[in-house]
Parts: C-alpha cells; sequence; structure tokens
C-alpha cells in the first residue's frame, strides 16, 4: 500500500557511475536528519548509491559495506551514519545500534537491508528498493518518498536522471 502522502520514482541506471551520480545528487541534497532506506538483493548497488551519497555530502572518506562493522560514519558538511542490518536477526538488536542517537546529533542515516528492523525509523524517509536490469551493469531504482524531507532527495534524483520536475513521468 502506498502512503497518500507519498511520491515514487523509477529510474533505469545503464552503468554503475550513473547508479553512483544519482546518489551523488541525493547526498547533495542531503541534510540533518534525513533518512534514506535502501533494500535490494545483494550486488544490486545499495553501496554503490550511498558512495554518491558521501561523495556529494562532501566527504573524502573510501565507502565501504558496513557489513562487518555495521555502522560507518562519513563526515563532510553533514555527517552521514552508513548502517547494515543483514546480520541482524530482529529489530530488538537495533538499539544497540544507537541510530537514535545519530539522527538526535543530527546525523542523516543510509540504512541498507532495513526490513531486517521494520517499523524502527522514522516514519518520513526516501525508500529505495535496487534491483538488477536487463543488461550486467544496469539496475532499476525504484524510489519512494514519505514527507517533505524525502521529497526533496526524490526531486534530486529527477533531476540528475535528466526527468526535471515531477510531471508523473519516469525515467
Amino acid at each position: 500500500m502506498v502512503d497518500p502522502g507519498s511520491d515514487s520514482l523509477t529510474i533505469n541506471s545503464r552503468s554503475e557511475e550513473e547508479t553512483v551520480s544519482i546518489g551523488i545528487a541525493v547526498g547533495t541534497a542531503m541534510q540533518s536528519r534525513d533518512v534514506v532506506l535502501l533494500s535490494g538483493e545483494l550486488g544490486a548497488g545499495k553501496t554503490r548509491f550511498v558512495q554518491g551519497m558521501t561523495q556529494g555530502i562532501g566527504s573524502a572518506a573510501e565507502t565501504r559495506s558496513p557489513t562487518f562493522v555495521l555502522v560507518n560514519e562519513y563526515v563532510g558538511r553533514i555527517m552521514l551514519a552508513h548502517c547494515d542490518l543483514y546480520r541482524l536477526s530482529g529489530p530488538e538488536e537495533i538499539g544497540e545500534l544507537g541510530l537514535d542517537d545519530y539522527l538526535e546529533r543530527g546525523a542523516a542515516l543510509a540504512v541498507e537491508w532495513p526490513v531486517r528492523a521494520r517499523g524502527e525509523f522514522p516514519r518520513e524517509a526516501l525508500e529505495m528498493h535496487l534491483g538488477f536490469g536487463e543488461a550486467p551493469d544496469d539496475r532499476v531504482l525504484i524510489a519512494t518518498a514519505i514527507g517533505d524531507a524525502a521529497n526533496r532527495l526524490l526531486e534530486a534524483m529527477r533531476t540528475a536522471a535528466g526527468i526535471g520536475q515531477h510531471t508523473g513521468g519516469d525515467r
């Protein structure tokens, strides 16, 4: 069920570079306390998308998948906490990560595998699903924005993909 206050967009990315570029646009538009929830199969490009986001916030740090450390911090004009919940067994473990603390300190969040802790995140978020396209490097990015902050990020994606202001069309 789609939230009545939500807007969505589908982008067909033709390369890893294009996926990173769209992530850069999201990172550039990010502000403190923004939340991006990333789902998709292993290898679908979630970490590459976050790599773009870290570049967009102005961080020079190398983006790594936080699979084993669970949370990586990237500091640019804002702090971005990149979390991977793949190894969590359930929502009860999320409290130990201190994600609420990051938001209280003004950090933005990028969370991979949010389904592991559904209901533990702010309602207003940009929900991303990354999937495989037809060609080996193709990715399908489906974004749903709930709330004003997430809509700001969605508009940045539209612009980066060459779609322009919301007209109902997708690429």
